[in-house]
């Protein structure tokens, strides 16, 4: 992906999302925004249309299926690549194909490898 990739991140983890967003900065040269919640990380997908969501998929108040289900509702969002992370070893992916989401990545996650597995989960299939 081109070093103009803009992706949004949503996670309740302040560590986690600093983490995520100078990985992605630094070894990718992608432009990343970070929001600590799904409401957050929502108005910012309406604003800035990324290239693609990654969504904690736990997160108090609005969890990432509900994150989802709303930006693949709204005509602005629908088209973005949601990408769930989450620790949970056990996932509904019946429930994560239905919403529409390009896939999961499962936490902990090898940070030099971040941007490679992001990419291939956003890539449309031709």
């Amino acid at each position: 992906m081109a070093a103009d990739f803009r992706v949004v991140i949503i996670d309740d983890d302040a560590d986690l999302r600093r983490l995520l967003q100078v990985t992605l900065e630094f070894t990718a040269r992608w432009s990343v925004t970070a929001a600590a919640d799904g409401a957050e990380g929502i108005a910012l997908a309406r604003r800035l249309v990324p290239d693609a969501v990654v969504v904690d998929l736990m997160m108090p108040g609005m969890d990432g299926y509900e994150v989802c289900r709303q930006l693949k509702a709204d005509p602005v969002t629908a088209g973005i690549p949601v990408v769930f992370l989450t620790a949970r070893q056990r996932v509904d992916e019946a429930r994560v194909r239905a919403l529409g989401a390009a896939g999961l990545l499962f936490k902990p996650f090898e940070p030099d490898e971040l941007a490679a597995r992001i990419t291939e989960l956003c890539r449309t299939p031709e």
